[in-house]
Order: structure tokens, then C-alpha cells, then sequence
């Protein structure tokens, strides 16, 4: 009779911890499929223009034209990076499912976290593509990323992705970066 009671009072913390459990396992998911950018916007902002100086293939005498690629995650973090560019670029931001009809008005594509899915369509179209995801150059996703090497901004590059794109950089930003083909 007793193990009975004590069975019976032991249901409801068998109960919550279940539940903990579940809330723990379906959050935690969505913290593996969403990235956070290891380098600031505003650092981004700042040393893209500066980065793409060095293409050999894209316009220097114009203002470039960027597409950003966004989902409802990465929303807040976009207008982060649009506010840091300023005046530097000619930029528009477009949900991941307007790409393919926008893409091919523009020099370059940022990619937010979580969008790189999408890069394949710079591939297709000759367009430089870019991300605050260090990850995705080193899988040959994108082109250019920004992330940190001993806690410090560093430039990540892909020479195989960079070559598919139809672009090219100059071998001054080649030796500054981390490169991988």
C-alpha cells in the first residue's frame, strides 16, 4: 500500500520532468538550426566595402548593388547590417523564396544564417556570394565569409566557389584571408 501512494505521488514529477525534458528537446533544435554570426554587423558592414575592393571582377566605378537573403530569424540582423552599410552600397533585402526573381539585378548576395541553401543560385547566375557564417566557405557554400580566428575578425574564402561564381579577388586580400578550395 505504501509503494502504491508513493508511486501515485511520484506520477506528477515523473510527469514534469517529461515535459521538461520535451520543452528542452524541441528548443534546442531550433538553436541548432539557427547561427548566430560570430562577428558583428556593423564590423561587417565596415569592412565588406573594403573586401570587395579587391575583386578584379566586379564594378569599381559604380556603387555595388547587394541582395540580402533573409527569414523571419535573421530579420532583426539584417537591418542591423543595412544600417552599418549606410550609403556605402545599393542594397535590398528579399525573403529566401524571392531570390531567384531578383537575383540577377545585383553584383552581389549576402546570405543571413540559415539561407545558404539558396547559394547555389549565385553558382547558376555569376553572382558573388557573401555571409557572416564562416562555416559556409569552408563547405564551398559561399564565396566570402567574415568570422573569427583567435577572437578576431578574419575573411574566409573559397577559390573553388569564387571560381564557379565567375569571380575572382586579388591575390593582396588572398594573403590576409583564410583561404580553402
Amino acid at each position: 500500500m505504501v509503494r502504491r501512494l508513493f508511486r501515485i505521488q511520484n506520477i506528477p514529477k515523473i510527469a514534469i520532468r517529461i515535459l521538461v525534458f520535451l520543452f528542452i528537446s524541441i528548443t534546442a533544435t531550433n538553436f541548432c538550426y539557427s547561427q548566430n554570426m560570430p562577428v558583428p554587423e556593423n564590423i561587417q558592414a565596415a569592412l565588406l566595402p573594403k573586401v570587395l575592393k579587391f575583386s578584379t571582377t566586379l564594378p569599381q566605378n559604380s556603387k555595388l548593388r547587394m541582395l540580402i537573403v533573409y527569414n523571419n530569424n535573421s530579420a532583426t540582423s539584417k537591418d542591423d547590417l543595412i544600417r552599418g552599410l549606410g550609403s556605402a552600397m545599393e542594397v535590398k533585402a528579399v525573403q529566401s523564396g524571392e531570390l531567384a526573381a531578383n537575383i540577377t539585378k545585383y553584383d552581389l548576395v549576402y546570405f543571413m544564417p540559415g539561407v545558404d541553401d539558396m547559394a547555389s543560385l549565385c553558382k547558376i547566375h555569376k553572382i558573388l556570394s557573401v555571409s557572416g557564417i564562416s562555416q559556409y566557405v569552408e563547405d564551398g557554400q559561399i564565396s566570402i565569409a567574415f568570422g573569427l580566428q583567435n577572437n578576431k575578425p578574419k575573411i574566409f574564402i573559397n577559390l573553388t566557389s569564387l571560381a564557379k561564381e565567375g569571380q575572382s579577388l586579388s591575390s593582396e586580400i588572398l594573403r590576409i584571408a583564410k583561404v580553402y578550395n
